[in-house]
């Protein structure tokens, strides 16, 4: 009797105390009808799932005016919370400090330079690789948002599993990023810096765990908002890794887009620069350069759900490793378009 008691009494708590929290289910639910050319030059078509996740986030009003958060998100074919796994706590006064596994403030900062829609991004050519990472332990700070304009974001990582899409596995990757903005009416400007260690560059591919390597990157970028729905931006970015075997690789690389609302439609256009890939103190030649051109159209359907079509060129002589949407590898100058529809709950 004592134990059908307790049993109920437990059972009575966790009601109450997921009643008194705020939490929230959603996701995306993304697909794309996909044409291009694959690795060998071949056309083919490929039906995707472009990102489709679910997740759960809450918060916990506290009674000194402070809230409790956490999120976690999986994505449909990873394991729970293979996407963000964090709890955090946040202050108007303060900011926010979060613990556990979430995307980069450098990352997030390149995005904000990518507003296209299918797996063909900007974001995934001008990263390369030197810093793309879901981190899977760090401390994560944001500034408040009552700084006139001024914001501020810190991860600093202090111990992760994987690296740049489970591409490296690694035991004791450590390191951080920082970016710092500004935002006005009429315009935004954009820093950011990265550093991670005990990674090393493996030729025109993927990084390799090494002991005292160094992955670095810095970026600046600035938005105009000329006009109510249009956006054009532009960001120049210097990555310098240390090679696997010795040496360091360095390149210059830049992002430029524009984006304008009109009714239902969304047009937008972009372009990434990668420059010379220069390969110091390890006898190989360097990296070709490399172009991304891409253009499309978003048209709201409602204010949770859109069909999108997209096309892209890249000239990707050396193979970097850059992805599109049709296969994992890529043609020397792999084509795509791309049409799907995304629909958020």
């Amino acid at each position: 009797m004592v134990k059908r008691i307790l049993a109920v009494a437990i059972a009575s708590l966790c009601v109450v105390s997921y009643a008194q929290a705020d939490v929230t289910l959603y996701g995306i639910a993304q697909k794309s009808i996909d044409y291009g050319n694959g690795p060998t030059g071949e056309r083919k078509f490929s039906m995707q799932d472009i990102g489709s996740r679910v997740g759960f986030k809450g918060t916990d009003k506290l009674d000194n005016g402070s809230t409790l958060l956490w999120k976690l998100e999986t994505g449909l074919d990873k394991g729970f919370g293979s996407r963000e796994a964090w709890i955090g706590y946040e202050n108007k006064d303060a900011g926010t400090l979060r613990f556990g596994k979430s995307k980069g403030a450098y990352d997030l900062l390149v995005e904000t330079f990518d507003l296209f829609e299918s797996n063909t991004t900007l974001a995934s050519t001008i990263q390369d690789n030197t810093y793309r990472a879901r981190h899977e332990s760090g401390i994560y700070y944001s500034t408040p948002a009552n700084l006139g304009g001024f914001a501020a974001n810190l991860n600093y990582v202090i111990d992760s599993g994987k690296f740049s899409g489970d591409k490296a596995d690694v035991e004791d990757q450590k390191g951080y990023d920082a970016t710092i903005s500004y935002t006005h009416a009429k315009f935004a400007a954009y820093a950011g810096t990265a550093r991670i260690n005990n990674l090393a560059r493996s030729g025109a591919q993927a990084a390799k765990e090494q002991k005292g390597a160094h992955l670095t990157s810095y970026i600046v970028g600035a938005k105009v908002f000329p006009m109510a729905g249009l956006q054009i931006g532009a960001a120049y970015q210097h990555a310098k890794q240390d090679q696997l075997g010795g040496g360091d690789f360095k390149r210059d690389s830049g992002i430029v887009m524009a984006q304008y609302e009109v009714g239902n439609w969304v047009p937008r256009v972009g372009y990434v620069y990668q420059g010379v890939g220069k390969m110091n103190g390890t006898g190989e030649k360097n990296l070709a350069k490399a172009n991304h051109f891409q253009i499309g159209t978003d048209y709201n359907l409602s204010k949770s759900s859109l069909l999108y079509v997209e096309a892209a060129v890249i000239q990707n002589k050396d193979q970097n490793s850059f992805s599109t949407s049709i296969s994992e590898g890529l043609a020397s100058t792999p084509k795509v378009v791309s049409a799907g529809m995304i629909l958020l709950f």
